[in-house]
């Protein structure tokens, strides 16, 4: 299945949420309609909107509630405009009813559950590649930064991944040079010795 990554801004309903996300491993968005959206439709959970004059948010909703994949990855800039969380998504949507409330504070009932990458620290903006950066600009509450998969994944896993390919090809070469310790050849025979000596 293919992994989406996915920007989401800790500002539901109005409210910097970062520390209950990282406190209680969640992300979250606002519209508290007073209902559990599980198995509803696009159109089903828009009127639900319309209701409370939100239906500017049904892109919002909707990616979280039925687009979004246990296994995504998210991408969560703190409000300061310096720190970048990122995550990836392990569970199906989950309703909140204690946080249906259309109030300060609350408001965000509306979540899917995260491990946190980085044991829950955050990143500096700053230091993240210019194409990524330029994306996170966008103001919306979700966005899809699947494009930047790749750039993404070498934040989260960068030197991890490098060693393993590195490791993988001095393995090749290894098993390359052991074949030739069983050349016909005694100057190939030699030479591969050495290589191996010199180790």
């Amino acid at each position: 299945m293919k992994v989406n990554v996915w920007l989401v801004r800790p500002l539901p309903h109005g409210t910097n949420h970062m520390q209950d996300f990282l406190k209680h491993n969640r992300i979250a968005v606002g519209y508290p309609v007073g209902k559990n959206l599980t198995n509803l439709d696009y159109s089903q959970i828009r009127q639900l909107l319309e209701q409370h004059s939100w239906e500017e948010g049904i892109g919002n909703v909707n990616t979280l509630v039925n687009v979004m994949n246990d296994g995504d990855i998210v991408v969560v800039p703190d409000d300061n405009k310096k720190d970048v969380y990122f995550g990836e998504i392990d569970s199906d949507y989950i309703y909140e009813p204690l946080l249906d409330k259309n109030k300060a504070g609350s408001g965000y009932p509306h979540q899917r559950s995260v491990k946190w990458f980085f044991n829950k620290k955050p990143l500096l903006r700053s230091e993240l590649p210019e194409e990524l950066k330029g994306s996170m600009r966008y103001p919306g509450t979700i966005a899809d930064l699947t494009k930047h998969y790749e750039i993404i994944m070498n934040v989260i896993h960068g030197d991890k991944v490098k060693n393993e390919i590195h490791e993988t090809l001095e393995q090749k070469a290894l098993s390359v040079i052991e074949e030739l310790l069983d050349s016909a050849v005694p100057e190939i025979r030699l030479k591969a010795a050495e290589v191996i000596l010199k180790r």
